[in-house]
């Protein structure tokens, strides 16, 4: 579920999301991707009970600045790229993180923050704003305050929301950054949360609100998602990847890998590093194309350790709208029972 406050063309992508080759017609590939998903460091303050990083091994660390130039600066020589800052770590996290939006943007690269937002400051803000980030979007959990508590460890709602608010009173008129909330629902929270009344909230404050389910088969064998699992799963049907035809990752070690949902940058999900060859190398690597016919174009997503466990371009925003109109109808029946 995907909600504008001005419609779609207020979006800084909407370039890319309007594009010849986004989600329709795009095999074959484009000669270079239309994101580069950055990772700023591997470190987070937060123990999720959704996230994969609570398995991982990998050692910890953060993007280096020069290797970002590099990156920002091979993105900037193919028209229409743009990074992403992403990744197994909540990117405030990094000491450096207002140069590393800088040294982008003065490259003229499109940029996106993915963030929990709880250590957004006043003073990050104001240097985003005079670096012209593009977007900002806050990854949340769950519809209510207890469930994003419940999902995010060690997480305030009441913090969060407040750093919300300050970055919206601060962008004021200016266009950017665009704000942006994405949250995601285990199948049982929407019998207390309501995904429409969530995005009224929202809508009122950022200019772009999105509903997904929550993919617990990356975690599943955790105690934390087992009793969740049966139910988050059903229904879900396995589709052809997408995302390898749009998408490049670069771990902060410059490892660059064709998906990124590895948290432990396995060998086999790698292409190469960065420096020995270039993204754009990567991308029309041998093995980049190989993971294109592997779950791309068939359905051989067993036969790769990362890809087994996701289903992704399936139909779960229908599954997602048909749970929202169940809990409608069991609470509207419900209300007359009562009455």
């Amino acid at each position: 579920m995907l909600s504008y406050q001005k419609g779609p063309a207020s979006d800084p992508f909407y370039y890319i999301f309007s594009s010849p080759g986004w989600l329709v017609d795009y095999d074959p590939p484009r000669d270079f991707p239309f994101w580069l998903n950055v990772e700023p460091t591997n470190v987070c303050q937060l123990d999720c009970v959704f996230c994969s990083r609570q398995l991982s091994k990998r050692p910890l660390g953060y993007l280096d600045l020069t290797l970002a130039c590099q990156i920002a600066h091979e993105a900037a020589s193919h028209e229409g790229a743009a990074i992403r800052f992403t990744g197994w770590g909540e990117p405030l996290l990094h000491p450096q993180i207002g140069e590393l939006v800088t040294l982008v943007k003065e490259r003229g690269v499109k940029l996106k923050i993915y963030t929990n937002g709880l250590l957004l400051t006043s003073e990050l803000m104001d240097t985003f704003i005079e670096a012209g980030l593009d977007d900002l979007q806050f990854s949340l959990q769950g519809l209510t305050p207890y469930q994003y508590e419940w999902n995010r460890k060690g997480a305030s709602y009441k913090l969060l929301e407040r750093n919300i608010l300050m970055a919206r009173e601060m962008r004021g008129a200016k266009s950017k950054p665009f704000l942006s909330i994405l949250t995601s629902t285990l199948a049982n929270e929407l019998e207390d949360g309501d995904p429409e009344e969530f995005t009224e909230k929202w809508l009122k404050v950022v200019d772009k609100v999105a509903i997904d389910l929550t993919n617990l088969n990356f975690v599943k064998d955790t105690a934390k998602a087992a009793p969740f699992l049966e139910l988050q799963s059903k229904g879900l049907t396995r589709g052809k990847c997408v995302d390898v035809f749009l998408a490049l990752e670069v771990k902060y070690d410059g490892s660059i890998q064709f998906c990124g949902q590895d948290s432990e940058g396995k060998a086999i999900h790698t292409i190469g590093k960065f420096g020995d060859l270039s993204l754009r190398e990567a991308w029309q690597s041998p093995k980049m194309e190989a993971q294109r016919e592997l779950v791309g174009r068939n359905l051989f997503h067993e036969k790769s350790p990362v890809c087994i466990n996701c289903y992704h371009n399936t139909d779960k925003y229908d599954l997602l709208k048909k749970a929202v109109t169940s809990n409608k109808r069991a609470l509207s029946e419900a209300s007359m029972q009562d009455g």
